[in-house]
């Protein structure tokens, strides 16, 4: 029974399956798709039916293709059962077999609307497009041409590869800059619509720095040789006014530079297109020179200025670009005066002046050195008095007189640089100046001098030593009086008068009378006449004076001696010796009081004794109560050791 109904079920299944195949609907399960192929080539369309019932066909172009054993053919000789709908094309060619190409299916029945038509796939029969071009401004630029474009401007450039089956890919490229193109587009050529014409668009911006950059086009196609591209050149001209710059101005040359040791090379570098015209300017006037070149060797203080770059060209006129060119040189006095030879009045004002030139622009020292000296020890000898190249002198005294020099002086680099100018000889005339009072001495016996200075300009043409109703002429003599020739010293002349075997009748003032051209001066010498020590008052002052150093000697001795026990007193010293010794030992318990309190008091050992009727009441010091010496507070505060007895 079971099994009955167990065949019964599986027969059930079996008619709906077969109900189910009967009543199903014929669909693709594959389509065509787009297919490459190069000529002579075979191509295989694929098309796959599911539950097929009615006819394969194919189309190509929407016209009906027929099976012809060598050039189309079923891929399986069995598709009618199969349900495969495959289509071999052999030894394809553009002419007959390019194009697009449907599968179509008629009806399972003429009562039943399942026929099959795909969409349309293309079969493409490759063929090489010819090689890229370029072209702007609507023309073809030929190989070794270039694109002149201005500066700032945009340009499209189109690129173009034609006769090409499929179409090619093009891609732009800026040296190996790859540039996005605007648009391609494709369209099939009209005398030949089985090829295709691809075309694309760079819109480009023109700048200075592409000027001279090579842009290149490149085609892709399946079917040129390997590497598969073909490229197309050209160079672009990229047109801008001139922008210049000046090479070889650095900061440390330029500042350096040094009139004939220096030397100076510059380089007006222009940057334009079309190329451009050079030229320099000095302090804004044209120069001539070396094209864009500029030398100076060398360099000397007339070239010093502003020195500007410029260029032009047919789109216009660079910028001027400038720099400052600075000679240096060292100071060279120019003048200094107001003459070599200048008089001046006693106590009038004095002006002397300086000039030099010099780069940088020097400063000015002026020195004095009185009388006449060589002019090469004049900066040794003399002394700095001013630093300004005016010097004003007021109140001219003969102290004044003598050379002055001006020194000029700047820094080229670090190196200081001078030059000195040649003296100026300032001669101050008036009549004889000196003391009027001056003191001399003299020794009994021997010979005294007395001597006055005077300064006059012009000099003394005269002189006489007055004393008493004496005159005595210089140089001339009398007796015992001698008035010597005057010694001359730098504008200033000393004069002298010797008295031999002077006594005590000579003491009194004597009168130089000086005179010159422009007048006259009197002068008084004191003399002051000293007795002097016989041989036998020196023999007994003598022993008083060996004695005397004696005695101060001893006496500096005692007193080290006193100051030297007092400190000893003054300290407490403590012993430790073996124990049959007879030397004393302070106490532990021991106090001291200092120097000061027990000296006096007939305190022992430095032990204080109470005040007795009579004395001082004890001072504060005293009364904050006994004090232990350093070393009785080591004895008090040590540990105490007990040590066996010593055995002798």
């Amino acid at each position: 029974m079971k099994n009955t109904e167990f065949g019964s079920i599986i027969l059930a299944a079996f008619i709906c399956a077969v109900a189910v195949k009967v009543d199903a609907v014929q669909r693709f399960v594959e389509l065509p798709t787009y297919t490459e192929v190069n000529p002579g080539e075979d191509a295989l369309l694929k098309c796959r039916i599911s539950d097929k019932k009615g006819v394969c066909s194919w189309q190509k172009d929407n016209k009906p293709v027929g099976i012809y054993r060598g050039k189309y053919e079923w891929a399986n000789e069995h598709s009618a059962l199969g349900g495969d709908c495959s289509l071999w094309v052999r030894a394809a060619t553009l002419q007959l077999d390019d194009g697009q190409w449907q599968c179509q299916v008629t009806a399972s029945n003429y009562d039943v609307q399942d026929a099959l038509s795909s969409p349309p796939a293309a079969l493409a029969v490759r063929v090489p497009p010819q090689s890229p071009r370029i072209l702007f401004n609507g023309s073809h630029v030929l190989p070794g041409q270039n694109i002149t474009v201005p500066a700032g401007s945009r340009a499209s450039v189109v690129c173009e590869a034609r006769y090409g089956n499929p179409p090619a890919y093009i891609e732009w490229y800026l040296e190996k800059d790859r540039l996005t193109a605007w648009s391609q587009t494709n369209a099939s050529e009209v005398e030949r619509p089985r090829v295709w014409a691809a075309r694309s668009v760079l819109e480009m911006g023109a700048t200075r720095s592409a000027h001279g950059k090579q842009l290149s086009c490149r085609a892709h196609h399946p079917s040129y040789p390997a590497p598969y591209y073909r490229d197309s050149y050209t160079m672009l001209d990229v047109t801008f006014v001139p922008v210049v710059s000046i090479l070889g101005a650095d900061a440390s040359g330029l500042s350096s530079l040094e009139e004939g040791s220096s030397a100076l090379s510059l380089d007006c570098k222009a940057d334009g297109n079309p190329k451009p015209y050079v030229w320099w300017t000095k302090d804004g006037q044209i120069i001539a020179t070396n094209g864009p070149k500029l030398i100076l060797a060398p360099v000397i203080r007339n070239h010093s200025g502003i020195y500007g770059c410029q260029a032009r060209n047919s789109l216009g006129t660079s910028d001027s670009v400038k720099i400052e060119i600075d000679v240096k040189y060292p100071p060279r006095v120019t003048w200094v005066g107001p003459d070599t030879v200048v008089e001046a009045n006693l106590f009038s004002q004095v002006t002397l002046d300086c000039r030099a030139e010099g780069n940088p622009a020097p400063s000015y020292q002026w020195y004095h050195s009185p009388g006449s000296r060589s002019i090469n020890n004049l900066l040794e000898d003399g002394y700095l008095i001013s630093s300004t190249p005016q010097l004003q002198l007021y109140n001219v005294s003969y102290n004044q007189h003598g050379q002055y020099v001006c020194v000029a002086k700047n820094y080229i680099g670090l190196e200081e640089r001078s030059q000195q100018s040649s003296p100026v000889t300032l001669n101050i005339l008036g009549p004889p100046v000196g003391p009027d009072a001056v003191s001399v001495h003299g020794w009994s016996g021997g010979e005294a001098r007395a001597q006055a200075a005077v300064c006059a300009e012009p000099p003394p043409r005269s002189a006489a030593w007055l004393w008493g109703s004496l005159r005595l002429n210089v140089p001339s003599h009398m007796g015992r009086y001698r008035a010597l020739e005057a010694e001359s010293i730098d504008g200033c002349y000393r004069y002298t008068l010797a008295i031999s075997s002077v006594s005590a009748s000579d003491a009194r003032v004597y009168v130089l009378h000086v005179e010159n051209e422009r007048g006259v001066s009197s002068h008084a010498v004191s003399l002051t006449v000293h007795d002097n020590f016989s041989l036998t008052e020196t023999a007994h002052v003598a022993p008083l004076i060996a004695a005397a150093l004696v005695i101060a000697a001893l006496l500096v001795l005692l007193l080290c001696l006193i100051v030297r026990c007092r400190r000893k007193r003054g300290s407490v010293e403590y012993k430790t010796d073996e124990l049959n010794s007879d030397v004393k030992v302070l106490p532990a318990d021991a106090v001291y009081t200092p120097q000061s309190h027990a000296s006096g008091r007939g305190s022992i050992a430095g032990v204080a004794p109470a005040p007795g009727p009579g004395m001082a009441p004890p001072s504060a010091m005293e009364r904050e109560g006994p004090r232990y010496s350093p070393g009785a507070l080591q004895v008090r505060r040590a540990a105490l050791v007990l040590q066996p007895p010593t055995t002798v």
